[in-house]
This record gives C-alpha cells, structure tokens and sequence, in this order.
C-alpha cells in the first residue's frame, strides 16, 4: 500500500492516496450515476445526476477516512504510534506503529471505527428526514440519503466477526481475553474471516454467472483481499511468536560498509555497487551516520552526471523513522524496513553507526527458529 501521494495531515497523521483509489472513485461515481440517483430521483436532470454522484463518492470516502482516524486517534491514546492513514481501492487501511499488547487495547481501538460510521449514520439521517420534510427531495437530501444508508452498511460489514475487519478484531480481544493465547485467538478469527470471505467469492461468482449481474466482480475482488489479509495476519501473528524477545542487536552485522556523503556517483557506481553488490549503503560523514544511498537513487541521475554529483547530493537524511536502535524488537524493524521500502536499515546509537539489519537477516533467523521449533 506504498504506492501513492500524501494529501495532508491530522493531528501528526498523514493522509495519503494510493492510486487504486481513483479506480473505485470513478466505479463508484459511474454506478451512482447510471444506476442508483437515475431510479431514486428520477426528477433529476443528467448532469445534476453526474453533480450528485460525484459528491456522493467523495463524501463516502470522507466517511472512510473519519472511520479509520476514529481507530487511529484511540490507538494513539493507548500508544500504538499510528503515523499514516492510506485510502486504496477497498477503502482505507491505518498503519500501526505495533500491534496491541493486550485484549483490552484492541477492543478499544477496533469498536472506535464502528462506533464513529455509526455516529454518521445517525447524523446523515436526522439531517435527511429534517431537510427532505422541509425542502422535499432536493440534490442534498439525495446526498444525504446514500450518506446515511452507505455509513450503516459500513457498520453492519465491518462488523462481520472475521479477522481483519473490526468485528474480527472484536471476536479476537474477547477470545484472547478468555485463553491468554493471542495466537489461538487470531487462528480462530481468521478462520471466521477466511470463511465470510469464502462467502462473499461464492456469493459474486452466483451474481456474475446466474444472475449476469457483473456488479458481482466487486464481491469476488474483496473476498480475495480478506481470504489474503486473514491469512497474513495469522502468519504474522507466529512471526511475533518465533521472534519474541529478539533484539536487532542480535541479528545485525557490525561489520558495515559504509560510503562517505563527498563521494561522486562514478566512484560508488565502481567501488561499492559493483565490488560488493549490496543495493544501497549507509552514508557516514566523520563519526556520524548522516543517511542512506541506494540504487535506485543513482539511476535517477542521468549518467553523464554521475562524476559531478555526490553522494551527499542524492542521499536520503537519516531520521528517527529511518535508523534502527540496537534494543528495538526485531518484529518491529522487520515491519519498518517493509514500509520504509528498504532493504536494509542502518542501527545506531545516536549518531554513532552500529551496524547494518537487512531483511534477509531477520528472515533467516526466522527459519531457523521455525525449522528448530524454538
């Protein structure tokens, strides 16, 4: 869910677009337009029809976002560190600094979405009934009816007891609550969200193949996406368990080399990239770790360029998000690195540069505590 463009910030958290979103944007747009304001208003003329639409989709997904910064804004509370809220093409994901540490964090956090969509419901349909006694069946009380029928269906699905949507969370606090075995729990969840995925597959394939309806596309595409989410958190889930207790300083490599900011792109081209094949580097300035250099960063630079241009010049800056500390859990860099798009991360205490964590360090030690049991 990287790919994408930040919009802005609320409250330390950024919102951001992947592209997929405007894929739905425009799908959602269409079908409001040609389905759906064409038969409930039929009064309505076509670009009214089109107006409405579009200010409907994008009100819905206002609604999306409120619903996930309701989780964020708790789960900050309870200092889970949520950074980031991505809309996509099924909606929107908040992307946790870590997961709860116990029942009753995850209880919280998972009910506020629930609760907000609920909140506007309410709101979108007391406004509805007040504006459509008074005003009749106006381009607003249209908007207004689809906000407050969407935002109650997005209460009852994500209600679903199935792990990841919020009622699967729910099911998993109060069963990790009851056994003490937050791996037992998440299993069980996941095999609720696994099965309504199921469900929702078989249920698009009927509409696409019985009743021709190929609105049934969108049920078999999310199904697919919950079938894959409730499977990868369970899989997560026995990561956290192999690795428990396992600091980055365990797994790093303490020899490291490292590239000074002064130094031209021909020169790293030739004596780094090419004599030890590693993909990108630390930048060391003195005693001090002061950024990363990668591949990618090169070949933005167009090659006649590349004896004029420094290190120092392309470099991404070191930043608390970008360096690792020796006793962070290794779960937990892991997660960093796959958000950060790096393959690897600097560890350093302060300035002083410590060592190197890559991902494949802390896949093989996962391996092995798998393959031993341990």
């Amino acid at each position: 869910m990287r790919r994408g463009f930040n919009l802005f910030s609320i409250g330390g958290i950024k919102i951001s677009i992947h592209y997929t979103w405007f894929v739905v944007l425009g799908l959602v747009v269409w079908s409001l337009a040609v389905e759906h304001f064409p038969h409930a208003y039929p009064d309505f003329s076509k670009v009214t029809i089109w107006l409405v639409s579009l200010a409907a989709a994008l009100l819905l997904f206002v609604s999306v976002l409120l619903h996930e910064l309701s989780h964020s804004f708790v789960a900050n509370r309870m200092g889970l560190g949520i950074r980031g809220i991505t809309l996509f093409i099924f909606g929107g994901i908040a992307h946790l600094g870590k997961e709860p540490d116990d029942p009753g964090t995850e209880f919280k956090v998972a009910v506020a979405g629930p609760v907000c969509s609920l909140a506007l419901a309410v709101i979108f349909f007391v406004a509805y009934l007040a504006l459509v006694t008074e005003f009749g069946r106006t381009p607003v009380v249209a908007i207004l009816e689809y906000l407050w029928y969407v935002n109650a269906a997005l209460v009852a699905f994500n209600l679903v007891p199935g792990f990841p949507l919020d009622g699967g969370r729910l099911l998993r606090a109060i069963l990790w609550k009851r056994t003490k075995d937050i791996r037992r729990a998440t299993r069980i969840a996941s095999l609720f969200g696994r099965g309504f995925a199921i469900l929702l597959i078989l249920a698009g394939l009927f509409e696409i193949f019985v009743t021709r309806d190929f609105g049934g596309i969108w049920l078999v595409l999310i199904g697919m996406f919950l079938q894959q989410a409730a499977e990868g958190s369970y899989q997560q889930v026995l990561m956290r368990n192999a690795l428990s207790g396992v600091r980055v300083r365990q797994t790093m490599t303490t020899d490291v080399v490292h590239v000074s900011p002064e130094l031209t792109l021909a020169e790293l081209v030739e004596s780094f990239f090419f004599k030890y094949r590693f993909n990108s580097y630390p930048v060391v300035d003195g005693p001090s770790l002061v950024g990363m250099v990668d591949l990618e960063q090169v070949r933005r630079v167009p090659r006649e360029e590349w004896h004029s241009v420094t290190v120092g010049d392309v470099m991404t800056p070191i930043s608390e998000g970008l360096a690792l500390r020796p006793d962070d859990d290794a779960v937990d860099a892991l997660t960093k690195m796959l958000k950060s798009g790096w393959g690897m991360l600097p560890v350093a205490e302060g300035e002083r540069l410590l060592g190197i964590l890559t991902r494949r360090d802390v896949m093989t030690l996962l391996k092995i505590k798998t393959d031993l049991g341990t």
